[in-house]
């Protein structure tokens, strides 16, 4: 179990006008958080922060009651793009967090393999990223983000470069896998009805510097109905969301 605050951050660039400002969040055990806002906001740069990949100019961010500001390494971080090594194969790729953390190749391949089934990935071991589909290569990322670190991850548009259908399947899949797992993840995402259907709370960020300006709780149990998008009670999400953005 393992819960994420980030208190009262703020951020610039060398001394510039913040980018960032009195940024207040949390992300309990379990929970799908989405970090939603407009073009410039800042969301990127939160991210960066909170992955300790930047030190806040004010405030922290803490895991568990641990200040962890500017300390990279105890949350995982997955990109837009897959960023999978066209030379490796699929189980390596997953497997480099841990070869990274000086594991043998031998035993790092057999604790990523127990993995597969449950991601789908099944039979896709000693494939390579270019025989994969886009729908599969986001699911090996998402694992090799797992194998980082199974308590929280950050995403960052994880299914934004997927057609309409895909990203449909990829969202039922990603809500089963998440269950599953118990990965408490926070994401960024331009798409609202993405937000609304993956989200159990919905943080608005917008404004320059941006700022928090309104959270949002999804009051739907999960797995999600089939047909939520097409509610009332969705409409209502997606109206609210807008008149605040």
């Amino acid at each position: 179990m393992s819960e994420l605050k980030v208190a009262n951050v703020a951020f610039a660039y060398e001394k510039q006008k913040n980018i960032i400002e009195d940024i207040s969040i949390e992300l309990h055990d379990n929970e799908i958080v989405c970090l939603l806002g407009t073009s410039g906001s800042g969301k990127t740069t939160l991210f960066n922060v909170i992955a300790g990949l930047l030190v806040p100019d004010q405030g922290g961010v803490f895991l568990d009651g641990e200040d962890i500001s500017g300390k990279p390494g105890h949350i995982s971080y997955m990109l837009q793009k897959d960023l999978l090594l066209p030379y490796k194969t699929i189980e390596d790729n997953v497997a480099l967090p841990l070869f990274i953390k000086g594991e043998r190749k031998k035993e790092a391949r057999i604790k990523v393999g127990a993995f597969f089934e449950q991601f789908g990935l099944e039979g896709t071991q000693k494939k390579y990223p270019h025989q994969l589909s886009g729908g599969m290569r986001q699911r090996a990322a998402l694992l090799r983000t797992y194998m980082f670190s199974k308590d929280v991850a950050l995403l960052d548009e994880p299914f934004s470069a997927l057609d309409t259908l895909t990203k449909s399947e990829m969202h039922k899949w990603y809500l089963d896998v998440m269950d599953e797992i118990r990965l408490s993840t926070l994401f960024i995402t331009h798409d609202i009805d993405e937000a609304i259907l993956l989200s159990d709370r919905i943080y608005l960020l917008a404004g320059n510097p941006g700022r928090i300006t309104e959270e949002i709780r999804i009051d739907e149990p999960k797995p999600r109905r089939k047909d939520f998008n097409l509610t009332e009670g969705f409409l209502e999400y997606k109206k609210r969301i807008l008149e605040k953005l």
